[in-house]
């Protein structure tokens, strides 16, 4: 079974994500800031892929987006932008997802690293 994680501070959009990817082969884990996040990851198995929003509190997606990549352990893990204000793909990040979100391109994205 392999694992996603989504890290946004809107529960809303955090269920609908999930609902959207959840399958029968996929678990997702759902974290609220950065620093919640950083936390999941140091469960195992750790997940395939990472969905994280730029703007929240206490940690915002800048400085999640850091510390993975100077954790070695961690910083391979490909992570995919949602958000609704950024224009260009950040260091540590393999794409962007503009909010609203094209599902048929947030589809094909889980399915290129899934």
């Amino acid at each position: 079974m392999e694992k996603l994680l989504i890290v946004d501070d809107d529960r809303g959009a955090l269920e609908c994500l999930q609902d959207l990817l959840q399958t029968e082969n996929r678990f997702i884990v759902t974290a609220t800031n950065g620093k919640k996040a950083l936390d999941c990851l140091k469960e195992t198995p750790r997940p395939r892929l990472i969905l994280l929003d730029l703007s929240m509190p206490e940690m915002d997606g800048f400085e999640f987006l850091r510390r993975l990549r100077i954790d070695p352990a961690i910083a391979r893990i490909p992570t995919i932008i949602v958000s609704g204000t950024a224009e260009a793909v950040p260091a540590g990040a393999v794409d962007l997802l503009g909010k609203p979100i094209d599902l048929d391109r947030l589809r094909a994205l889980v399915g290129q690293y899934c």
